[in-house]
């Protein structure tokens, strides 16, 4: 397997920026200047003989990710030091794979900090030798791109380019949605396709339209990568809720990652539990707290005891002031 290592490149300007946390794209948008950097790097590709890149999705939940962590805990390193998403030490193409780009091909990534405007990245980048070969590598053809501010981090703006040679299913150009992914081109069932029979609609988040979210903090629950995350604040609730008919031999099934720093006395926790359509709870399925962190695992819970019943699935997080949990949520399915 090839790998192009890009080196970092350590710049800072003064800015005036009143916001607070801001995410560089939202689950189906980019940025004006993720935007505009894809327009300069693609004239300057188109200027010295390479071909144009495609957006790719899945690299650039991979580089909103990576951008968000440096803010986030302060540093500026190809690998990972700290992470609400991956483990430490984490380099560009574990974290890629992690999203789902995990082809045997050329990879690199380039990093940037201190730059508000697409502008000015591109021309540090194209000033730095390491930085402007990534730019005009003939090999890749899709990108990346994540732009993240934080107020009061070490350096305000955060970028992180991530490339790739291959074409993946989430590629296109800037003005086209993402590609239907060829093998879900043939008409299937929700069986075919892992999912529940008609019970929960978009099990894998692809998007917010058939889930209620409901926040303390304000952000989205449902990123990019089509999982859902909950808590990550102190003194936070939040809530993923969607009606659901429950049939005789129903089954409810989903993948969960608990993130934790608690290590005594864990509180924060994650509630699975069905509701009526006021919210009133008519029974806890399952309780989790930061004493359940560790890997991906599948979890299943027998319905069949509310067969007959239209009720809510509600996935409902609260945490305190202390240490920070993450939940992350995927893969929800309801077979009947």
């Amino acid at each position: 397997m090839s790998y192009r290592w890009m080196l970092a490149v350590m710049m800072a300007v003064v800015l005036s920026a009143t916001a607070g946390f801001v995410r560089s794209a939202s689950a189906d948008t980019y940025d004006p200047e993720e935007l505009q950097f894809l327009k300069l790097i693609n004239e300057y590709r188109a200027n010295n003989g390479a071909g144009p890149l495609l957006l790719s999705d899945e690299l650039t939940v991979s580089s909103d990710h990576h951008s968000e962590d440096m803010a986030k805990y302060g540093f500026f390193a190809h690998d990972t030091a700290a992470s609400s998403y991956y483990p430490v030490g984490s380099e560009p193409w574990d974290r890629m794979a992690a999203e789902g780009y995990g082809y045997n091909t050329y990879r690199g990534e380039n990093l940037a900090v201190g730059y508000e405007t697409a502008g000015q990245s591109f021309e540090a980048w194209r000033n730095s030798p390491h930085h402007n070969e990534a730019m005009l590598d003939p090999n890749y053809k899709v990108i990346g791109i994540a732009r993240v501010y934080q107020k009061g981090s070490d350096w305000g703006w955060y970028w992180t380019t991530d490339f790739g040679a291959v074409v993946d299913p989430s590629a296109h150009p800037a003005n086209e949605p993402a590609k239907p992914d060829k093998k879900a081109a043939k008409k299937e069932t929700p069986e075919d396709q892992g999912g529940d029979g008609g019970g929960i609609e978009n099990g894998a988040f692809k998007s917010g339209a058939v889930w209620k979210q409901e926040t303390k903090d304000g952000a989205g629950l449902i990123l990019k990568s089509e999982k859902a995350r909950f808590g990550d604040y102190n003194n936070g609730i939040d809530s993923l809720r969607q009606k659901i008919q429950i049939k005789k031999h129903a089954q409810l099934s989903y993948r969960l990652e608990i993130k934790a720093q608690e290590k005594l006395n864990p509180s924060d926790q994650f509630l699975v539990q069905l509701t009526d359509a006021d919210g009133k709870k008519v029974a806890l399925l399952k309780t989790y707290d930061a004493g359940d962190k560790g890997g991906w695992r599948r979890e299943t819970n027998d319905l069949s005891r509310f067969a007959g019943r239209t009720l809510y699935l509600d996935f409902l997080v609260k945490t305190d002031e202390s240490h920070l949990t993450t939940f992350f949520l995927d893969d929800v399915a309801l077979k009947n």
